[in-house]
């Protein structure tokens, strides 16, 4: 999942527009930022935090520096355990023209120390949008904890399977996301259709936040 073939696997697929969300860490979002640009395609910064309550969190950020803050105070809250690169797979670092930079030696497919609402908060005060990832499978909060708490709505959502959509499809409690969740080349593909004037976060969600159906598309996979 280098730049250059992220790059010519959405042009392929006609994606101008995706949000790059690695496990506990922002790091390699600005060498894919300036990559895909030269493509056409806008970037979101963005994280997928792992709670001490093996939930699964998105925060999409506004700008890559505020993205790149979170990311280095996260890195703080993850235990030092080191990663076994040959159960896991090696967690590299790579420039825009996708050559090697370094290697990550913590492993960043463990909880952070800090449960879902502390996780929650943090994103927010960091000025990062906040939504619950794939909350009906696992490492979603509804298979992990049975539910979202009364107080959390509305709720920023996102759903991994066409069969709960109907359940979640009321927008003045639910704000609906859906995406790829790719983590290979041949998984890339389009999640969502969005009408609006700017591919900026704030337009984004705007149209995920309406419920003008006409402005959001979801595609299922």
């Amino acid at each position: 999942m280098t730049p250059g073939v992220v790059a010519r696997k959405l042009s392929e697929k006609g994606v101008d527009w995706i949000a790059i969300t690695d496990h506990n860490s922002t790091m390699n979002a600005r060498s894919f930022g300036v990559r895909l640009k030269r493509e056409g395609i806008r970037v979101i910064p963005g994280i997928e935090v792992h709670s001490s309550d093996d939930v699964h969190v998105l925060g999409y950020f506004f700008d890559l520096d505020s993205a790149e803050s979170f990311s280095g105070w996260l890195y703080k809250k993850i235990p030092d355990v080191s990663v076994d690169p040959e159960v896991f797979g090696y967690q590299i670092y790579v420039n825009e023209e996708d050559q090697f930079t370094g290697i990550e030696e913590k492993w960043l497919g463990q909880p952070v120390s800090l449960n879902t609402s502390q996780v929650i908060d943090a994103l927010k005060d960091a000025g990062a949008l906040a939504v619950y990832a794939h909350i009906d499978r696992s490492m979603g909060v509804v298979y992990q904890l049975g539910g979202l708490g009364e107080d959390s709505f509305p709720a920023d959502i996102e759903v991994a399977f066409e069969r709960n959509y109907e359940t979640y499809s009321d927008c003045r409690r639910y704000f609906v996301w859906h995406s790829s969740d790719s983590h290979s080349p041949n998984t890339l593909a389009p999640a969502m259709k969005i009408r609006c004037e700017s591919r900026t976060l704030q337009k984004l969600i705007e149209a995920v936040h309406s419920c003008d159906r006409e402005r959001k598309t979801i595609i299922w996979g």
